[in-house]
């Protein structure tokens, strides 16, 4: 929350930052307006930017929902022989769980396949 001061015969407030777009972007120009990203460095830095913000606003959404709705996300596992194969086969359990237990299991794999689509080596 800002502070407010006394400047002068004014109350001002202290502490507001001037609002923009998600971080220096490439520079900003005499307006305080952020420049547009430019080239393959600038494309991959805003392609970044956005997955990175909507994990985060997935995240955010799903912890809005009300719990119940994620009594099925159950991670647990067990073990069971195939009827067809005859090999032990790892299968996850349908029984369902507490519904904040399943939340942080619904937010843990999307965590998880978010990740797994990220390119690999040199970013």
């Amino acid at each position: 929350m800002a502070d407010i001061a006394l400047r002068g015969n004014k109350l001002t407030r202290v502490g507001f930052k001037q609002g923009g777009a998600y971080g220096p972007l490439r520079g900003t120009t005499a307006g305080g307006v952020a420049k547009a990203f430019r080239g393959k460095a600038g494309f991959k830095e805003s392609q970044a930017l956005q997955r990175k913000f909507s994990l985060k606003n997935a995240i955010k959404k799903t912890q809005k929902m009300p719990d119940k709705k994620f009594k099925h996300v159950n991670l647990e596992t067990k073990q069971i022989k195939s009827d067809r194969t005859g090999k032990m086969v790892t299968v996850k359990t349908g029984e369902p769980v507490k519904g904040s237990k399943g939340k942080k299991n619904y937010i843990q794999m999307m965590k998880y396949y978010h990740h797994r689509a990220q390119p690999k080596g040199k970013k």
